[in-house]
């Protein structure tokens, strides 16, 4: 079973949250504190260091070295998801430090074989986040730096189209949904198109945000 390494912060059935908590033993935790910050059970939920922001809907991006070229594919496809909304715009190039930028990374990490007691096997299969930048003041700023990977250790896991999408909404300050339809959900479904939540969400970011 594919999951994103980020710990789920919302209440999932119980077979899901045990089968979470073999990968991050603070899930419980952390579910605890999301479900208390959450304003909407329809949008998707937003990455805390986002919340409050006020960003460019504009993003420039570049692959690292070591990206192969089946990586790049399926990080382009995720571009242009979500570029297809509108709602933001991802450009190659490199940022200067006032602006967004989104750097798509591929990493080898294997993962522990677990107990053989017939449980199912979880697959890390990317991660992926916002970092904020500011600055206050005279010239103040705000701009997102963010990171986008696949653990190209299980290539048949991790380099999907569906992947990709959900550790780049994770950059783009998406959060961890409990909808199943939702991109951003945790375990892996194949979802390759944005649901109404995950667009109500970005919305939510971006619409307040500088245009450019």
């Amino acid at each position: 079973m594919a999951v994103d390494s980020k710990p789920a912060p919302i209440n999932f059935t119980s077979q899901v949250t045990k089968l979470i908590e073999r990968v991050d033993p603070n899930f419980r935790v952390t579910t605890q504190q999301t479900q208390k910050q959450e304003s909407s059970s329809s949008d998707t939920p937003i990455e805390s260091i986002v919340q409050g922001r006020k960003l460019s809907r504009t993003y420039y991006y570049h692959f690292d070295a070591n990206v192969s070229a089946s990586a790049k594919a399926v990080f382009e496809n995720a571009v242009n998801v979500y570029n297809q909304t509108g709602i933001v715009k991802l450009v190659p190039g490199n940022a200067t430090t006032r602006q967004n930028e989104i750097t798509f990374f591929v990493y080898s990490k294997q993962m522990s074989s677990g107990n053989s007691n017939g449980t199912t096997t979880m697959i890390e299969s990317g991660h992926g986040g916002p970092q904020i930048t500011q600055q206050t003041g005279w010239n103040a700023y705000t701009a997102n730096h963010a990171q986008a990977g696949l653990n190209v250790y299980y290539p048949s896991a991790a380099i999907r189209k569906s992947v990709a999408i959900h550790e780049l909404g994770h950059a783009l300050g998406l959060d961890h949904s409990r909808d199943r339809h939702s991109v951003m959900y945790p375990v892996d479904q194949g979802n390759t198109s944005l649901s109404t939540g995950d667009i109500g969400a970005l919305k939510s970011i971006y619409d307040t945000g500088d245009n450019q």
